[in-house]
């Protein structure tokens, strides 16, 4: 009973992480919306190959490869904060342009291989999933649990990304919905540039000594 408890608390949280609007929700629905259908799943697809890494990571120790690595956590956090930010930044520059001159579009996405990359990276530097992987996801890990139970726990982590980011670039692929997207496509260029250099700008303040941030 502590082992299904367990993992429905991970699900849970899981399906609260994806669902919420982040970094991975938004780059797959402009993929979507702004290339295609196939770009947008792959993209999705990348996403979860994201998730289901940390997933794997935090499983078999993730936690503690960080206690025995202290510098490999700042690093990861450095590197996914000016990522986030510099994708932020140019969107915030071609708000409300042409597709041909948005950001994700100037990534040049236009090959399965590279919008599956991009979905991929996101994710990995996502600091959202860094969160989430280290500290909720990491209790798999604990002494004396099940390696049916870490299993399970990655098995749930994969069929919810796959299913959830395949659904979300299917659903922004229907012109319909593309639509009402086009009609308000500057304020949400405009939200979605202030929401990753956001994230970004956070995952950054992270790393600066308590004192300086009081």
């Amino acid at each position: 009973m502590q082992e299904i408890t367990l993992l429905t608390t991970i699900a849970g949280a899981f399906i609260v992480l994806i669902v919420s609007p982040g970094p991975n929700f938004l780059v797959i629905t402009q993929i979507a919306v702004n290339q295609s259908r196939m770009q947008g799943i792959y993209a999705g697809l990348g996403v979860a190959t994201g998730s289901i890494t940390w997933a794997t990571l935090a499983a078999t120790g993730l936690g503690f490869a960080f206690s025995q690595l202290p510098h490999l956590q700042p690093v990861l956090q450095f590197v996914g904060g000016a990522y986030l930010g510099y994708i932020g930044v140019n969107m915030l520059r071609n708000a409300g342009n042409q597709p041909a001159t948005r950001e994700l579009d100037r990534l040049r996405l236009y090959t399965p291989g590279r919008a599956y990359r991009f979905g991929l990276m996101t994710n990995l530097t996502n600091p959202k999933a860094l969160a989430f992987y280290t500290s909720i996801f990491t209790t798999v890990t604990t002494p004396g649990l099940p390696q049916w139970v870490r299993l399970a726990g990655v098995a749930i982590i994969a069929a919810l990304a796959i299913s959830w980011f395949a659904l979300l670039a299917t659903l922004f692929s229907i012109p319909h919905i593309q639509n009402g997207y086009r009609r308000a496509k500057k304020s949400i260029d405009i939200t979605t540039g202030i929401v990753m250099t956001g994230f970004g700008l956070r995952m950054l303040a992270g790393l600066l000594p308590a004192h300086l941030l009081g």
